[in-house]
């Protein structure tokens, strides 16, 4: 079946599929001019159940992503394409800013101890943040436009937006940007849902959906 693309919209969107297949414990600064310094790439979590690595799922969904958006007229700057990559959260955010990014969506997973935790959440900087608090009432908003959506394609929990400005990927950004942790891979039932093909289309219906929403498209 052949799929008409619409149009090219003029909108840039930086897709970062979230960790990569080696971490790196260096430290890099929390933020522009920070003293605080974070590792560079955390390992992520991982699927219980599914046995997937989260930088492998979120790949999986990054490119499934990519396709949807370039279908519906976005053009997309993909941080990675691979998992062998050693690429830091700050230069993540940097990509994404020296690219013209208009937003920049970062795909992740979440991991708990309690096993019954499930659902989705969008991360954010709070107005407070020192390093580029005014962004964040676009950020918000993009957030809240994508977890809105997301879950209401997948009829997963909408656990809402977390304010942080404790990630470095979020503190060095100078475009509008959310996190997505799309659900527990620690949740058994959750975590064979993301593995799936089918659920994944549907999440990436749902964040595609809530970009249109924010570009009021």
């Amino acid at each position: 079946m052949h799929i008409e693309e619409e149009p090219a919209n003029g909108y840039l969107i930086a897709i970062d599929p979230g960790h990569q297949a080696k971490s790196n414990f260096d430290k890099e600064s929390i933020g522009p001019g920070a003293t605080e310094m974070k590792n560079k790439v955390a390992g992520g979590t991982s699927g219980k159940t599914s046995g997937l690595a989260e930088y492998e799922l979120t790949l999986q969904v990054s490119l499934k992503l990519r396709d949807e958006l370039e279908r519906r007229g976005y053009s997309v700057l993909m941080i990675r394409e691979t998992n062998d990559v050693d690429i830091s959260n700050a230069e993540r955010a940097t990509m994404a800013n020296d690219g013209g990014a208009d937003v920049f969506i970062r795909i992740h997973a979440d991991g708990s101890e309690n096993t019954e935790a499930k659902g989705a959440t969008a991360l954010c900087q709070s107005a407070a943040n020192p390093y580029n608090g005014d962004l964040y009432e676009k950020s918000r908003a993009l957030s809240d436009a994508v977890i809105t959506k997301l879950t209401e394609a997948t009829g997963a929990r909408n656990r809402g937006v977390t304010e942080t400005d404790t990630m470095s990927g979020i503190n060095w950004c100078r475009v509008p940007v959310t996190i997505i942790e799309m659900g527990f891979m620690t949740n058994p039932e959750e975590d064979l849902l993301m593995a799936s093909d089918e659920y994944q289309a549907k999440i990436v219906e749902g964040i595609a959906n809530g970009l249109d929403e924010y570009f009021g498209r």
